[in-house]
Parts: structure tokens; C-alpha cells; sequence
């Protein structure tokens, strides 16, 4: 009896390692109604174009994005490099973006990263309305143009800090914006999941499943698409580009990563 149990043992104990796997595909916060519509974890050898593009190639802001800061590193993790090229007297920084190919609407938004961001550039989960670029007026219409959202923005100043923001409106003269102000400053570093709950009523805003931030202001009805990102800015609010630059692609520090994004709808 002894050895027929030994014998089965590790088949149990495999079968009970797959369970309690499946088991922890489950979001930060109690979700009763909701089902995961859209997932990834990032464990295949290359990004799936078939399920994201690429936003905002060519310059932007003191950086060039390319497709090639966007890989899955040998970790099972999505990487966005900022690095800088020196030739002679010209120095280029590059960063870069991923979309969601699909659109979605209210549910819930969670994604698990760690942002060794320096200074100059900083890194975001966002989501982002179709419309931005249409004509508006003083007559603001959140509800049917869309909203930027910002699920969390980390700039590596005063202490290394996060925050939640809305923008709508566009982003011209008639641009409006709400945000949470800094967060957590210091209590950032490593991975931290970040959530957003959008509901017909409001956002609520979570990080590691404790809530953060929410508004019942400027709720969009629409479709919109989901952003992993990192950007350059110098001398704007996450400080100077250190002098020479980040390094190379491959030596640089300044890197976001992210582990899995997954999203729950009704």
C-alpha cells in the first residue's frame, strides 16, 4: 500500500500544482459578474502583433518610437527600452508604445508591472478614445467623444511617485483634465499591480487592490484601446535626460516591464 501510494504521489501532487495555477488567474479585487474577456502574459517568444499594434510611431515629444523598444524578454515579461543612440553630434533617444488592436469598454483593467524608469521619462497603463483628434467645442461630451485614462502613470521626481489622471476634450483650447495628484511616492519600486474599475457611474482606481483614486466625472460610453507605454520628455515633469543619455538598447536601466495585462467585463 506504502508503494502504490508513493508511486501516485507525484502525479497527485501535479495535478494538484495545475489547479492551484489556474486558481491564481483571478484579479486584485472581488469581481462577482465579471469574466476575463481579453488576456496576456506575455510567455510567447515575441510579441503577438495580431492582438496589439504599435501607437505613435516616429518622433514624439525629445524620443523617436520604434517597434523594436517593444519585446518579450527571455523572463515571459513585456519589456519597453528607452535607450539613446550617440553618432557623432547627434544623440537620439527612443522609446516606445503598444495598443490593443481590440476596443473595449466598462469593465475592469489590471495589469501587474515594475518600472525602473529614470529621469526624463516615465512609464503608463492607459486607455485611450478613438475621437482625440476631432474638432471640439466648449460644450464638453465625454460620454460620446471619450476619455483618456490614465490607470497609472509613474514619473521617476520627487521620490518616485504614481498617479491616476483623466484627460477629455481633446487637447487643444478646450482640453480638460482631472487627476489623483501624486501617489505612494518611494513604496513603488518593484512589481505592483495597478487596476481600474470603469463603470457606467464612475472610475475607481486600485493599486495592489487597495483603492486609490475615483470620479464619477467625464464617464465614457465608448470603445476604447488599451496602452502599454514608456516616453521621453526633457525638462517636462519627470526631469532632465541625464547628460549622454540612457545607454544603449542593450545596456540600458531604464526599462518597463510588464507581467500580464487582463481584463473583466460583465
Amino acid at each position: 500500500m506504502n508503494k502504490l501510494f508513493f508511486y501516485f504521489s507525484p502525479f497527485l501532487f501535479l495535478m494538484m500544482g495545475c489547479g492551484s495555477n489556474k486558481q491564481q488567474i483571478k484579479p486584485d479585487i472581488d469581481l462577482p459578474g465579471y469574466k476575463l474577456v481579453f488576456q496576456d502574459e506575455f510567455n510567447s517568444s515575441a510579441l503577438d502583433t495580431t492582438v496589439w499594434g504599435f501607437h505613435n510611431l516616429g518622433k514624439r515629444r525629445t524620443a523617436v518610437n520604434i517597434k523594436e523598444a517593444c519585446l518579450v524578454n527571455e523572463n515571459g515579461e513585456l519589456e519597453i527600452r528607452n535607450w539613446t543612440n550617440v553618432n557623432g553630434i547627434d544623440t537620439v533617444h527612443h522609446a516606445g508604445m503598444i495598443q490593443t488592436k481590440e476596443n473595449f469598454t466598462f469593465g475592469y483593467y489590471e495589469a501587474r508591472i515594475k518600472f525602473d524608469i529614470e529621469l526624463g521619462s516615465w512609464g503608463a497603463f492607459w486607455i485611450m478614445y478613438n475621437q482625440f483628434k476631432d474638432g471640439f467645442t466648449a460644450v464638453d461630451n465625454p460620454k460620446q467623444t471619450g476619455v483618456e485614462i490614465d490607470i497609472i502613470e509613474f514619473v521617476p521626481q520627487n521620490g518616485r511617485y504614481g498617479c491616476h489622471n483623466l484627460h477629455w476634450n481633446g487637447y487643444g483650447e478646450f482640453h480638460k483634465s482631472l487627476g489623483s495628484g501624486e501617489l505612494m511616492s518611494g513604496q513603488l519600486e518593484g512589481y505592483h499591480t495597478y487596476g481600474l474599475l470603469w463603470t457606467p457611474e464612475e472610475y475607481t482606481f486600485y493599486i495592489d487592490g487597495v483603492k486609490t483614486w475615483s470620479s464619477t466625472e467625464a464617464i465614457s460610453y465608448v470603445p476604447e484601446y488599451v496602452i502599454l507605454s514608456t516616453e521621453i520628455e526633457d525638462k517636462g515633469w519627470a526631469g532632465d535626460i541625464p547628460t549622454g543619455g540612457y545607454g544603449s538598447f542593450e545596456k540600458t536601466k531604464n526599462r518597463m516591464f510588464v507581467d500580464y495585462i487582463r481584463i473583466y467585463q460583465k
